[in-house]
């Protein structure tokens, strides 16, 4: 069983709609870590494999200032301050996977289930995944000061790079 741990190249990228503009954000320094059988240099799931990663809201940043602030206090970002997925299942082989987990975003869990892509890069994992959350789903109200509103749904991308821990295996976060 392979080990990867997510390094500093990871990152969450997530965008939304509003009544004004596009609102794109990135929270970057990311924890996790991912375990996977690696047999003849491909990942095949298994018993084991699995992974997580999390994110501090905090990190949440749009390059406006004041939407990074406003953004934080409506997520309350002090009361709840990470988000992370849990995979606990992975399905496929190839570099196509259907990975199953929980995802908690403002204190609440939602199971969720999304494809990902996996592969071996010179030693290293690479995984990309796309997961779309409603927000209101989690106990946050949609954003709305004057005229701008945000959508209630978000999607978030996910492009995380995992380093072999001392001869482990890769996640699917």
């Amino acid at each position: 069983m392979a080990k990867f741990t997510w390094t500093n190249e990871s990152a969450v990228t997530v965008a939304a709609d509003s009544s004004v503009h596009p609102i794109s954000a990135e929270i970057r320094g990311l924890r996790g870590e991912a375990t996977c059988d690696v047999v003849d240099g491909a990942l095949v799931p298994g018993p084991g494999t699995g992974g997580w990663v999390e994110g501090d809201v905090a990190q949440l940043e749009t390059g406006k200032k004041l939407e990074d602030m406003a953004l934080r206090k409506q997520i309350d970002a002090k009361r709840h301050p990470s988000v992370r997925y849990e995979v606990r299942s992975v399905e496929g082989s190839g570099n196509t996977f259907k990975v199953s987990g929980a995802f908690t975003f403002h204190g609440e869990t939602s199971e969720f289930t999304d494809e990902c892509t996996a592969r071996l890069e010179g030693g290293r994992l690479v995984v990309d995944a796309e997961h779309t959350v409603d927000i209101r789903d989690h106990g946050v109200k949609p954003f709305k000061v004057l005229t701008l509103s945000i959508q209630p749904e978000a999607r978030l991308t996910l492009h995380l790079v995992g380093a072999e821990a001392g001869g482990s295996a890769p996640a699917w976060g």
